[in-house]
């Protein structure tokens, strides 16, 4: 009998980052959607068995566009329908070494701020005429392994289309402050105190309704309209262990890591910026053996 992966626990948790996080696209826009396999979740075995090495793979990209056209539909059911791929037959989604992924290494990713197929489109082509110029230059060598490495790469030239999304923004909607705790610190208590500093620096700096806390496996997902934004990404992170060391709960000890995700900042030395997109496991959705949940819901209600 067929097994399938289960990459959507709960609908109504996705439903709601749907509404109050995702802004319809324009017409030269997508959102993008990526599934996982994290190495540091597999024993030594697994990763023996499965081949998937420390750092863990991208396996597959989705990318979610407006529907009808002219007409430029949007709903859940259009956003919903790229997560439910996921859900797929275990054969049809397997590690180099045949096998099917192990579902309590996998996650769920979501970039929220929508990308630009036009950029796309010129990445895509830049990259393609590389690869051709290369090919070209191995051909006229007269050299079989570059010949052979360029003719394997050319097909890989799709697979660019999708995955230089990520890197491509178009509307800066919503920042990223992500922090993690120590693992050794990954208690409620610990998790409690992280999310009440949190939320106070928010509502002080952004006002109630300005951003959203996510909490995840290893930390918190903090999101912030990016308008509310008027200073530099640093001061809230300041704010939040000056909030902490306040009521006397030094949180510095047990984070492992707190940065702002800004693409549009460079990371200089000295501060935590550093140039990624806003990427985060999505809430409703398969991390791990669970899934992540919006915490401040009812700032929204």
């Amino acid at each position: 009998m067929a097994e399938y992966y289960n990459m959507i626990l709960n609908e109504d948790e996705l439903h709601w980052f749907f509404d109050h996080i995702i802004e319809k696209p324009l017409a030269y826009e997508s959102y993008m959607i990526m599934l996982a396999c994290r190495g540091k979740k597999l024993t030594d075995e697994e990763r023996e068995y499965t081949k998937v090495g420390a750092r863990g793979e991208m396996m597959r990209e989705e990318l979610i566009r407006c529907k009808g056209g002219l007409k430029q539909e949007w709903n859940f059911d259009i956003y919903r329908q790229a997560f439910y791929t996921y859900n797929c037959d275990k054969r049809s989604l397997l590690t180099t070494a045949g096998v099917p992924y192990p579902e309590h290494a996998m996650v769920v990713y979501s970039v929220v701020n929508p990308t630009n197929e036009i950029d796309c489109i010129e990445d895509t082509f830049e990259h393609y005429n590389n690869e051709r110029k290369n090919l070209t230059s191995a051909i006229l060598r007269g050299s079989q392994p570059g010949i052979q490495d360029h003719l394997v790469k050319m097909p890989k030239v799709f697979e660019h289309m999708k995955s230089c999304h990520a890197s491509h923004t178009s509307r800066r909607i919503w920042l990223d402050f992500d922090l993690d705790i120590k693992k050794e610190y990954r208690v409620t208590k610990v998790f409690e105190e992280a999310y009440t500093e949190l939320y106070k620096a928010a509502e002080k700096l952004f006002g109630i309704g300005n951003f959203v806390i996510i909490k995840t496996n290893g930390g918190y997902h903090t999101l912030v309209r990016k308008e509310c934004l008027t200073f530099n990404p640093n001061k809230f992170l300041k704010e939040v262990y000056d909030e902490a060391v306040a009521t006397g709960f030094t949180l510095a000890d047990y984070v492992d890591e707190f940065v702002a995700n800004d693409s549009s900042h460079k990371s200089k030395d000295g501060n935590n910026i550093t140039k990624r997109s806003a990427l985060i496991p999505t809430p409703g959705c398969r991390q791990y053996d669970s899934y992540p949940i919006v915490v401040n819901k009812e700032d929204f209600d």
